[in-house]
């Protein structure tokens, strides 16, 4: 029993590192060790967040004053995770096998960046569509690719882990704060000037990052499909599934549902960070929180606190003290369920399938339940109006804490184990 017990709150921990044969690479996967990766990678994530912390809460309103319906919003908002479907998969497959992971970063950051220039000569829906359809496939194998490098550079400690990812929410509530005065004063017009600047340093700082170096496998190789097939693994990415087609009416109409409400757009920037602040003081402090309780534990508390904030806004009616309450969640909803995620990811999956992990959780998770969870979160708002966003939110999340609960049930998780391990398959 007391072993059993030892080993469900090891849960919550990153597994240790794997030690790596004399003639592999240093830790860290890239030449000049973890210290070479973590400084660049931590810019790299600043600037990359700064973008969306520009185009995230802004996008549907620029949308909106060039012309755009409602229901040409939702399709257009839900292309970023349309090709999160198809996106991270390719670039995944192309990781180790056309070229390095340091390559691709660079290449995803410079496509990304000509991409975002297409914007300026975009006009109409179909357009602006085919643009968006760009940038977001090129945008869509940063992420992925940042953190498969970056969790091999931290070698599973969730606090370094942390610290890193943390300047990506640093750049976020930087970006929106400055972007919703500015936005205020020049227009609208603006936002691809904005956009384009940030993702031009994406690309820049992506060639400061070290040569990745091969990586290294514990064992005889694993299909990632095959594992998927694993019913504790299965009902685990349904709860990602479930938990960001929960966000999707958040990502791309809350910024409506404020200026519905005669929010200002510096007012509309200052709720973004808000949530993002208290983003922040999770990553820096979650170290004890992840050695005291297990992974799957507080995913499924997220899902819980997911469940109570989009009823609450949802509830408020655009009365400021409830909202102000429900951004400080997103501690929870997003950072608690990110890095209890991150968790999960890194101790089922090392070596060759680790970046295939990554870009399955965005594909199924961002790409799937987000395209998904757009368009109905459009259809709720123009036959139910903005509310039912929000409530159509909070009956995924519940959903998906169910499915974390048939994932603790099946009792996968209680056990170290690795996609190269004869431990992991059945």
């Amino acid at each position: 029993m007391r072993r059993r017990a030892r080993d469900a709150r090891s849960v919550g921990r990153l597994k240790p590192p794997v030690v790596v044969p004399a003639a592999a690479a240093p830790p860290g996967g890239a030449s000049g060790g973890p210290r070479a990766v973590l400084a660049p990678m931590a810019a790299l994530l600043c600037a990359y967040f700064a973008y969306i912390g520009i185009f995230s809460p802004y996008l549907s309103l620029w949308l909106a004053e060039r012309g755009m319906s409602i229901a040409q919003i939702g399709i257009l908002m839900s292309l970023p995770q349309v090709l999160r479907i198809v996106g991270p998969p390719a670039w995944g497959w192309a990781a180790g096998r056309l070229a390095p992971e340091h390559v691709l970063l660079r290449a995803a950051g410079i496509a990304s960046a000509i991409s975002v220039a297409g914007l300026f000569v975009a006009d109409g829906f179909t357009g602006l569509a085919l643009v968006l359809l760009l940038v977001f496939f090129a945008t869509s194998g940063i992420v992925p690719i940042g953190e498969a490098i970056t969790l091999r550079a931290v070698e599973g400690d969730a606090g370094r882990y942390g610290r890193v990812r943390v300047w990506g929410s640093v750049g976020f509530v930087g970006a929106v704060l400055a972007a919703g005065p500015l936005l205020d004063r020049f227009g609208l017009s603006w936002l691809p000037v904005l956009m384009l600047a940030t993702m031009a340093a994406v690309a820049a700082l992506a060639w400061r990052l070290p040569a990745s170096a091969p990586r290294a496998s514990t064992g005889p190789r694993v299909r990632l499909r095959q594992r998927l097939r694993e019913p504790a693994i299965a009902a685990f990415f349904a709860s990602c599934f479930l938990m960001i087609f929960a966000h999707a009416g958040l990502y791309a109409f809350y910024s409506l549902y404020l200026e519905h409400h005669g929010y200002s757009r510096s007012m509309i920037g200052a709720m973004w960070a808000l949530g993002v602040v208290a983003e922040i003081a999770l990553f820096f402090w979650q170290r004890p929180l992840f050695s005291r309780v297990s992974a799957l534990a507080l995913l499924s508390a997220s899902f819980l606190v997911c469940a109570l904030r989009f009823g609450a806004i949802a509830w408020a009616a655009g009365a400021l003290v409830p909202l102000v309450l429900a951004q400080l969640l997103h501690a929870v909803t997003y950072g608690v369920h990110h890095s209890a995620t991150m968790a999960m990811l890194h101790r089922w999956f090392d070596g060759p399938t680790q970046a295939r992990a990554q870009a399955a959780y965005v594909a199924i998770g961002y790409g799937l339940g987000g395209a998904s969870g757009g368009l109905a979160a459009s259809l709720a708002w123009e036959r139910f109006g903005p509310q039912a966003v929000f409530l159509l939110g909070a009956a995924a999340a519940l959903a998906g804490w169910l499915a974390v609960v048939v994932c603790r049930r099946l009792d996968y998780a209680g056990r170290p184990r690795s996609s190269n391990s004869s431990e992991t398959r059945r």
